[in-house]
């Protein structure tokens, strides 16, 4: 007997659609757009194997508003983008996939005015280029969005997503979405799941990756700043800072030019922050729990979130620490209810205000763009992945 806890439900125009035989539905913080895949396979009445509930809907189609329930909570408020049929003589399979409302700040251009701003705070920036798309922008609860920006462009041709996450990274936030489809200016998160993933006990399945590859044993930033008689002086014309990663235990420098004028402190502030950030996506994985929710059996409690901390113990993946999960995949497949956690090491999503594009950012940030697409802009269902999609991080910053 289904669990009304773990039904998923649909609602358009304040219709429940339900019996949803496979489903995904996709959270993160790597992700502008939450997204969903929801799948019925139906028998018309009199073909020898029964009905098996109604006909499908046909008022069903794209372009609607819509909302994703699992159980109580609202996990998706958006729209339909993909209403695909697949029929034969005696059976019906429907198929819908959507995302967040926040999904058009992917697809869709910047526009505002003159495609500038002077003097404004980020939250007035983002709202101001939501607005047209009747976009809630929300700042979480302690989040810092800086000073205000002396002046601010679009770009020609720019989404209206690639100018809110630059003018984010530029004060050292992050940006998500919120079930509801708003939009969320925030920070990595701090709060606990209050639930420890262990090997042996609540893990079905697991992997890891583990890489120095982008690891350095000493980080150093050279910088440039015009030189004058009466404050910097010559020697000023040219700045430098490191920051050392301890873990590395073997000769690895690496040399970073700051993109624009700075001081000896910012150098140092960047230094560090590329050691951390670097540190962050060195440590990284994943796994499949039961049910979509933190209690026993994945069946009671509240539901596993994006950007909560959890304790992960598991001497195969040889992980024993506190990591940010990352992004949720709640799924529903012939074996039945399951939960994909993504985490990573917190540093992965540290930011500092007005870091540009460094080499490795730019790689990347290159690569997540592609992974983005595929994750924000309808993703492929998991039980379509042969081999599974890779995870990269959003962390880098334009």
């Amino acid at each position: 007997m289904n669990n009304p806890v773990n039904d998923c439900r649909l609602l358009i125009d304040g219709k429940e659609y339900g019996g949803w035989t496979r489903l995904e539905v996709q959270r993160g913080i790597e992700q502008i757009a939450g997204g969903f895949v929801l799948q019925l396979t139906q028998r018309y009445p009199g073909d020898g194997g029964g009905a098996v509930g109604a006909l499908p809907p046909l008022q069903l189609r794209e372009g609607l508003p819509c909302q994703v329930y699992l159980g109580a909570d609202l996990v998706i408020g958006g729209y339909v983008d993909d209403y695909e049929t697949d029929d034969t003589a005696t059976s019906a399979q429907v198929r819908l996939s959507g995302r967040d409302k926040t999904a058009d700040l992917v697809d869709c251009s910047a526009i505002y005015k003159t495609g500038q701003w002077r003097g404004a705070k980020l939250e007035k920036i983002v709202a101001d280029i939501c607005a047209p798309f009747k976009i809630t922008v929300l700042v979480a609860p302690g989040t810092n969005t800086g000073d205000v920006f002396k002046r601010y462009a679009l770009e020609e041709g720019e989404k209206a997503f690639d100018a809110i996450d630059r003018a984010c990274r530029l004060r050292a936030v992050l940006v998500t979405s919120t079930p509801a489809g708003e939009l969320l200016i925030c920070t990595a998160g701090t709060t606990d799941s209050g639930v420890a993933l262990i090997e042996g006990v609540n893990m079905l399945k697991f992997n890891s990756r583990h890489s120095w590859k982008e690891r350095h044993s000493e980080v150093t930033l050279k910088g440039q700043v015009p030189g004058d008689d009466h404050e910097n002086g010559a020697a000023a014309a040219h700045l430098k800072a490191s920051g050392q990663d301890a873990e590395i235990n073997r000769y690895r420098p690496l040399v970073v030019m700051a993109e624009h004028g700075t001081s000896t402190k910012a150098l140092a502030d960047r230094a560090a922050w590329e050691v951390k950030v670097r540190m962050g996506r060195g440590k990284r994985g994943g796994c499949t729990v039961v049910g979509w929710r933190t209690g026993k059996d994945g069946q009671e409690g509240a539901l596993w979130q994006p950007n909560t901390l959890v304790q992960v113990t598991s001497p195969r993946m040889n992980i024993d620490r506190r990591l940010l999960i990352v992004s949720c995949s709640y799924q529903l497949t012939e074996q039945g209810r399951v939960c994909d956690l993504t985490f990573a090491r917190p540093e992965a999503f540290a930011l500092v205000e007005g870091v540009g594009r460094s080499k490795l950012n730019a790689k990347l940030n290159d690569k997540t763009q592609k992974e983005k697409k595929k994750k924000g802009d309808g993703f492929t269902p998991s039980w379509e992945l042969t081999p599974p999609n890779p995870r990269d991080l959003r962390g880098s910053e334009r």
